[in-house]
């Protein structure tokens, strides 16, 4: 890879991550007003005995969340902005372009991570082991999440369209799976369509890992290396990079 396609990728992270969180502080409040409100919710009702879930489940949560409403931001770039137009025609290629989107919504996730390892910390919940896989989670579930959200996007045809199908998408891929719940009230008839979501092998590794699954983290953690690579491939190969 060139310096000019690093200096790229390092530009539009910049300009989507960075920039964003500069001018725009308040959207940080509203992609974390539902996780937090479900930690709260989850808090009371099971009187702190599930706060371990509902604190990895947020971790997961934004990052998901973030990454899939990006879909409206990635078809705005394009279909409006034309931004897609201007960079298509120079050396930089969609895995570049990709990259800096994925590394720009990672940028516009930290304030949210940092209230969950916050969490975490006053929960006594992360060791050195736990950290390291709770760190290499969120970076597979934020490229393979970021990944989709790019394939999607480049195939809309219209703006109005994004909105809705990413707030589906949202929820769909964070309050069904065993995000804020124990994985183990999960038949495997049920938890094995949920892996076609990156957020429930994610989800399972780390409530293996913080011992709070008694289920093995081998299989989850083969399904998400896959997924990342077969998600991150098929937005490569069949997204919609240069307009017919």
């Amino acid at each position: 890879m060139g310096y000019r396609r690093t200096r790229f990728i390092a530009s539009l992270a910049w300009f989507y991550g960075y920039s964003a969180l500069k001018r725009g502080p308040v959207y940080v409040l509203s992609y974390m007003v539902s996780p937090l409100s479900l930690l709260f919710l989850i808090y009371v009702i099971s009187k702190g005995a599930l706060i371990q879930y509902a604190v990895l489940g947020g971790l997961l949560a934004t990052i998901v969340g973030n990454s899939l409403t990006s879909i409206g931001d990635f078809a705005f770039l394009r279909l409006e902005i034309k931004l897609q137009d201007l960079v298509v025609a120079t050396q930089v290629n969609s895995l570049d372009y990709l990259l800096g989107l994925t590394l720009g919504n990672l940028i516009f996730s930290v304030p949210g991570v940092a209230t969950y390892v916050a969490l975490g910390e006053v929960y006594h919940m992360f060791t050195l082991l736990n950290s390291l896989w709770t760190l290499f989670s969120i970076l597979l579930i934020m490229i393979s999440s970021s990944s989709l959200s790019f394939l999607i996007a480049s195939l809309l045809k219209h703006v109005r369209y994004a909105w809705g199908l990413a707030g589906f998408l949202s929820v769909a891929f964070t309050i069904i799976p065993p995000l804020y719940y124990p994985a183990s009230v999960l038949s495997p008839s049920l938890i094995y369509p949920l892996m076609l979501a990156p957020s429930t092998p994610a989800a399972l590794i780390l409530q293996s890992q913080f011992g709070l699954w008694n289920g093995s983290y081998i299989t989850p953690l083969v399904v998400l290396v896959v997924e990342t690579l077969v998600y991150s491939a098929l937005a490569i190969k069949f997204s919609r990079w240069r307009e017919s």
